[in-house]
């Protein structure tokens, strides 16, 4: 079993913050990463538009874009996404 509070004890040493600022980083940085995951899985699968994986991923458009480089994901965007005053 994991024991998460010796990894937060370890990472709070390791960065020379406190246990409760470690604590914050990682659960911010687990926050995005799950919400990066979900919306590539949801892109994908086509279940979403490109415009909502980026707000699911809190990313920009041209952020998603590298991303959806990154994991070689077929980018499909409609001419009314690309309006970015709406």
């Amino acid at each position: 079993m994991i024991n998460f509070e010796d990894d937060i004890r370890e990472l709070a040493k390791l960065l020379g913050i406190s246990r409760e600022e470690a604590h914050r980083r990682a659960l911010k940085e687990g926050i995005k990463d799950l919400r990066l995951q979900k919306a590539i899985e949801l892109y994908s699968t086509n279940k979403i538009s490109v415009k909502q994986a980026a707000r699911i991923a809190a990313l920009s458009l041209a952020e998603w874009f590298m991303v959806a480089k990154e994991k070689g994901l077929l980018i499909q965007i409609k001419p009314e996404e690309l309006d970015l005053n709406r």
